[in-house]
């Protein structure tokens, strides 16, 4: 993936299996249970660098994490580059289940974007 492609799309991981140093520095990890009742609150945590670690300075650091359930928007953690670490835990509600999705954004390599399906019992 050329950088100069980076800021046009959000960017995933090409291969899932075979991921580049870039993909892994930059790929939002999602932790959360594999299932879920409506309704119920879960704890959902969201790390960049969870694969190989992101630098953290403020010349080049993770800007914001926002989490999604499908399409629709649940919350953002903002991040001051060389102060915290690009890791956060949400409490969130789910109503119908299906992809949590977690966006991050890095100042020099664009929006990354992780997953997890959460079934809803």
């Amino acid at each position: 993936m050329a950088e100069k492609d980076l800021f046009s799309q959000v960017n995933r991981p090409e291969d899932p299996d075979n991921m580049t140093d870039l993909e892994k520095k930059h790929l939002p990890v999602v932790d959360a249970p594999d299932k879920a009742s409506a309704g119920e609150t879960i704890q959902v945590s969201v790390e960049v660098g969870k694969l190989l670690a992101h630098p953290n300075e403020p010349a080049h650091h993770i800007e914001f994490i926002d989490l999604y359930e499908d399409e629709v928007y649940l919350t953002r953690a903002d991040f001051t580059g060389g102060k915290v670490n690009p890791k956060v835990t949400f409490e969130v509600m789910l109503t119908k289940g299906g992809r949590l999705r977690a966006f991050c954004s890095c100042n020099l390599h664009g929006v990354w974007e992780g997953d997890k399906l959460i079934p809803i019992e």
